[in-house]
């Protein structure tokens, strides 16, 4: 199965790509924090069977326009509903901050069922946000390295680097960047990170707001992700009206990429609900 690209344009004029694959109810993947939508290609060829899938770029990469200099979480609401519009999608599935994204769009844009997986929902400053001056020192230098080296160690994603030396984890970055092409997309997309953790720092402790959220949500995460992601879809499931959530045995924060397969049957039996109902 393959992909076909398109675009739309946003409110502000800006040209938002997307690829789409699949056939039957629509679907839209919004993409984590220093991603695009070729992370997430492999969850959308298993939900493929199923749906008609979207990955949209958001700015700043693949095959949308540049994030430009305002660019925030108006813009970011208003490139994701500028995909509803034209695709008309019944379920959105979104990962890390574009699960924030997603919610956020569902205020005022909303589908008929949402699932999202860790998003950086912050209560009283719960999210790490100490490092953020660094990193942007960082990128100011022209470190992309080195930023993201902060950034990991900061957000201590991946088990265990949060207590490595910034040195040691630029040189562990170097290694995958040289020989993964994996690795080196994540590097050239690390300057992406900085106006989605401005986005999370705006909206700490603004969960409330999410009360207005009335569709079905599934609140997902992993055994394995930090704390800080269980602590905010605890705040989310006490103010959604209706949600159900999910933890999954030995998931990390990268599994909507990895474990495609565990998350892709999830999503196809919550999204064939119609009511609200306790997923086992």
């Amino acid at each position: 199965m393959t992909f076909t690209t398109h675009t739309t344009t946003s409110k502000d004029g800006a040209i938002i790509g997307y690829k789409q694959t699949g056939a039957g109810k629509g679907l839209i993947i919004c993409h984590g924090a220093a991603r695009s939508s070729a992370h997430y290609e492999d969850l959308a060829l298993a939900l493929a069977d199923r749906f008609t899938v979207y990955i949209p770029d958001r700015r700043g990469r693949g095959c949308s326009g540049d994030e430009g200099p305002h660019y925030g979480l108006q813009q970011a609401v208003e490139d994701l509903a500028a995909v509803i519009k034209v695709t008309a999608p019944d379920f959105i599935f979104g990962h890390s901050a574009g699960a924030m994204i997603a919610l956020e769009t569902m205020l005022t844009h909303p589908v008929k069922q949402l699932a999202i997986y860790e998003p950086p929902i912050s209560v009283d400053r719960s999210f790490p946000f100490s490092w953020i001056p660094d990193f942007e020192t960082a990128l100011r230098n022209g470190d992309k390295i080195k930023a993201m080296a902060i950034s990991l160690k900061g957000l201590n994603i991946v088990e265990g680097i949060g207590k490595l030396p910034i040195w040691a984890i630029v040189l562990f970055i170097q290694a995958l960047s040289f020989t993964e092409e994996k690795g080196q997309r994540m590097v050239d997309l690390i300057p992406t990170l900085r106006a989605d953790i401005h986005m999370a720092e705006q909206l700490d402790s603004q969960v409330e707001r999410y009360r207005e959220v009335t569709i079905p949500v599934c609140l997902m995460a992993g055994t394995k992700s930090p704390e800080y992601f269980h602590t905010g879809l605890k705040a989310l499931s006490a103010v959604l009206p209706q949600s159900d959530t999910k933890i999954f045995d030995w998931m990390d924060h990268y599994s909507p990429e990895g474990n495609v397969v565990a998350i892709a049957n999830h999503l196809k039996r919550f999204f064939s609900m119609h009511t609200t109902v306790v997923i086992s």
